[in-house]
């Protein structure tokens, strides 16, 4: 891992340059911002350490130019003046994590490591292939990076320097949550049109017409097609476009043009088009509900991501990942027999319903371990088994209500009461908490 170091204080710059070499770490200190961004230029690195207040440049606008001009790079902040209003607006603009003056050069190395460690790049355990950006070397940023070892994972790591270099269009397929927007801009951050547009459409839940709007726009404004130029357009559930869209969006993808000004002018289209679905779209070929040739359009380079459920041996390293992210500045566990719990519960809603459960336990943890008693899946979710045993349910809507119930019940009772924090619990709002309860209000108890 390669670090560069800017401080102006040439005492702390050359101790930690030298205790981070001894450490195993290819490091080099500057004095200035502005040298830091001539090198950056010149040279990869994987780690910027940058202190906040310097002369030149502010600590901030040199770490917003950085995020803007090397995405991939991951930046942490030293400062001697570090407050809660300083530490929120580098974490803001993009920091990974800051450490306040004065501290010791173990401190920092610590932090390396753990970031290394979460990367899956220890010397131990390094079965997670670097993912590095076309022509530049550098790894994604901690925040933009696809975790896990298990054999699935890792062979969608395998794939993605070749799919990023290939420039033909991608789908990719799996369930909700699986992280296939993360892989989409993944791709594109190494390919070779990483420094130009990447948008997002996605077309769950549109209309016909708001669809077709979004992609090839109106008089006055732009569609993503347009916009996406000379870049990569991410289309999520392109599966649902009408067969009239999906005839004018083959049209713009076999004439490499798009009508402009009512269709009175047209523009040269060059862009690479990544596209998920939650459907078969080869059975939907067959049933006519999706037109072949733009099928065969889409689907030149197929990746499919597997659900959590069949990488349970990931979910202790994604786990530390998101502790890792909300609660970076302080260490909380996670004890084994709660990482049991999470590790056995089938995960519907895949990695984006751990991230959420994470972020929960974070919210409303006191500073201490996290225990099985604070997870209570049983309560709040029906696991498969669960749905198993209760014949009695046999609609998804008796499900779904029967679900909500227990989570309301959970909320009620882990706040006494207190409906505002309850909403805040299950990270919904105040107002569809309070309607939620007005619905279970006479079949759940709790004590305030």
């Amino acid at each position: 891992m390669k670090i560069l170091v800017v401080d102006d204080e040439k005492l702390k710059r050359m101790t930690l340059r030298d205790d981070l070499r001894e450490s195993n770490y290819d490091a080099i200190a500057v004095e200035s911002p502005l040298i830091g961004l001539q090198l950056l230029q010149q040279e990869a690195f994987d780690v910027l350490v940058t202190d906040l207040r310097m002369p030149q440049m502010h600590g901030i606008d040199f770490l917003k130019r950085v995020k803007k001009e090397h995405p991939h790079i991951t930046v942490i902040v030293m400062t001697a003046y570090a407050s809660v209003e300083t530490a929120v607006e580098a974490l803001r603009f993009g920091a990974y994590n800051y450490i306040k003056k004065p501290f010791s050069s173990d401190e920092l190395i610590l932090m390396l490591d753990k970031l290394k460690a979460l990367r899956g790049k220890t010397p131990v355990e390094n079965t997670q292939p670097s993912l590095k950006t076309s022509g530049t070397n550098q790894e994604p940023s901690l925040y933009q990076t696809l975790i896990g070892k298990s054999q699935k994972i890792q062979e969608i790591f395998k794939l993605i320097p070749k799919v990023a270099a290939a420039d033909s269009n991608v789908m990719i397929y799996g369930e909700e949550g699986t992280g296939k927007s993360l892989l989409a801009k993944t791709i594109h951050l190494q390919s070779p049109r990483q420094h130009q547009p990447y948008v997002s459409l996605n077309c769950y839940g549109l209309t016909v017409d708001a669809i077709e709007s979004e992609l090839f726009g109106g008089q006055s404004r732009q569609g993503k097609l347009q916009l996406a130029n000379h870049g990569t357009l991410f289309i999520a559930n392109v599966d649902t476009i009408s067969l009239d869209g999906q005839a004018k969006f083959l049209a713009v993808l076999e004439d490499r043009k798009l009508a402009v000004l009512s269709e009175i002018e047209h523009v040269a289209v060059d862009l690479r088009v990544i596209s998920t679905s939650r459907e078969n779209l080869k059975e939907k070929t067959k049933r006519g509900e999706f037109l072949e040739d733009l099928y065969y359009q889409l689907n030149v380079i197929p990746l499919f991501l597997p659900p959590l459920r069949e990488r349970k041996g990931d979910i202790p390293m994604l786990i530390n990942h998101f502790l890792d992210i909300f609660s970076p500045h302080q260490a909380i566990r996670i004890e084994p027999d709660a990482i049991k719990v999470l590790t056995e519960y089938p995960w519907p809603g895949n990695v984006s319903e751990l991230e959420n459960i994470i972020e929960r336990l974070v919210a409303v943890n006191n500073g201490t371990d996290i225990t099985a008693e604070e997870i209570p899946i049983e309560l709040k979710l029906p696991t498969s088994q669960k749905l198993e045993n209760t014949p009695n349910l046999t609609s998804f809507h008796e499900i779904i209500k029967s679900t909500e119930r227990e989570l309301i019940a959970w909320a009620m009772r882990k706040t006494q009461g207190n409906k505002t924090r309850a909403a805040k619990l299950l990270s919904m709002k105040p107002s569809t908490f309070r309607d939620a309860l007005a619905k279970h209000i006479h079949q759940i108890e709790w004590e305030e």
